[in-house]
Formats: structure tokens, C-alpha cells, sequence
């Protein structure tokens, strides 16, 4: 079980060094689910460097998809704001071509 923790956070790694995002949940979900079977067979002693290892892991990655979050929340704000000065240019438009 220790090489499938090992694995799964190099795994993790390289899906969020890839910005795959999908395999980033995918491998997510496998993690959790090892996690409760880890804590139901009382391994958490056992698995204590491991799990140390694949906790750094889920923090690094967790921390590059807040900034990709983040990232991609200012490039929505800045597109929203281009599109709002683009439809006031519009009307502003529209309106001299009225005058004329």
C-alpha cells in the first residue's frame, strides 16, 4: 500500500504539472477513498512518512490550482470589463451614425 501512496502522489503531481484538471479530480477521488480504507484498517502509524509525502503533494498541487483558480477568475473579470467598454462603445457608436 506505501508504493500506491507514493504513486498516486507523483500522479497527482503530474496531472496539476500538466494542468489536467479532470485527472487532478480523478486522482482526488482515488486518494480520499485509500484514506478511509487506510484509517479503517488502522495503518495511519504504519503509512506515517507516506502519508507525511502525499500530504506535501496534495498541498503543492492544491496551492498551483488556487492560482490557476485565481488566474482564470482575473481573466473572466478582464473580459467582462472589455465586453461592458466594447457595448458602451456601441451605443456611444449607434448613436453619432443616428445624428448624422
Amino acid at each position: 500500500m506505501d508504493r500506491r501512496i507514493l504513486q498516486l502522489g507523483r500522479a497527482l503531481e503530474q496531472a496539476a504539472e500538466d494542468e489536467s484538471w479532470d485527472e487532478i479530480r480523478r486522482i482526488d477521488a482515488r486518494i480520499s477513498q485509500l484514506l478511509q480504507a487506510i484509517n479503517e484498517q488502522g495503518l495511519q502509524d504504519v503509512l506515517r512518512d507516506d502519508l507525511a509525502q502525499l500530504r506535501r503533494s496534495h498541498l503543492r498541487v492544491a496551492k498551483v490550482c488556487r492560482e490557476q483558480h485565481d488566474l482564470l477568475q482575473m481573466k473572466i473579470q478582464q473580459y467582462q470589463q472589455n465586453r461592458e467598454r466594447l457595448q458602451a462603445y456601441a451605443l456611444f457608436s449607434d448613436g453619432d451614425e443616428e445624428n448624422q
